[in-house]
């Protein structure tokens, strides 16, 4: 593919990835807060103007970092998810793969989860929020299967309750990752609990027995 690409092009690749690189190894090193984008430009070979034409700021800079893997994260968890499972069993495997990546830097995680809270703006904003509008998405087409099968009640509003259940496990996640030496496993046991009480006053009768 790069072949393909002009030399302008590739200068503006190559120092994309340079500044990605050299991003995350400053937030792994010194902590988010710690690091500066003066020292990420300079890691990273490039002036601060050209920084900030890929990244409007510092916490732009992390979601360059993290956006990639998010957005793959997003295509696994719902891709494994087993159609003819219930609809707990579903939920909690795709969510399962929301915790095991985020116990792969626990400390990047935190950063991450705590600068999305007021994430609007910034260059690398809209493709953060088309990630986190794709997870509700997913969650969504299982919540209509669900009820098209009648396994959950029919006056169901089924964008409602995919939001529900989205920031159900966000908070969890931040919850979990506040607690050191916490294993997925055990984010994940406690999210299912949480998820049985929202299924639960989702079912229809008919549908009792599908939990």
């Amino acid at each position: 593919m790069m072949e393909k690409l002009s030399l302008r092009e590739r200068n503006k690749h190559e120092k994309l990835l340079r500044i990605k690189v050299a991003s995350e190894q400053l937030f792994m090193e010194q902590g988010f807060d710690a690091a500066t984008t003066r020292q990420i430009a300079e890691r990273a070979q490039v002036g601060l103007a050209t920084l900030f034409l890929y990244a409007s700021d510092k916490r732009d800079l992390l979601f360059l970092v993290c956006n990639d893997a998010l957005e793959q994260l997003a295509e696994d968890a719902f891709d494994d998810t087993p159609a003819d499972a219930s609809l707990l069993g579903q939920l909690t495997v795709a969510c399962r793969h929301f915790f095991i990546h985020y116990a792969k830097n626990r400390q990047l995680s935190r950063d991450l989860l705590r600068e999305l809270t007021f994430y609007t703006t910034g260059k690398q904003s809209e493709r953060f929020q088309q990630i986190r509008a794709r997870n509700i998405s997913k969650i969504r087409e299982i919540i209509v299967r669900e009820k098209q099968m009648r396994r959950i009640d029919a006056a169901a509003d089924c964008d409602l309750v995919a939001q529900m259940i989205f920031y159900l496990l966000a908070a969890e996640l931040r919850h979990w990752l506040s607690i050191e030496g916490t294993t997925p496993e055990a984010g994940v046991q406690q999210l299912r609990r949480m998820l049985e009480v929202l299924i639960d006053g989702l079912q229809s009768n008919d549908g009792a027995a599908a939990l």
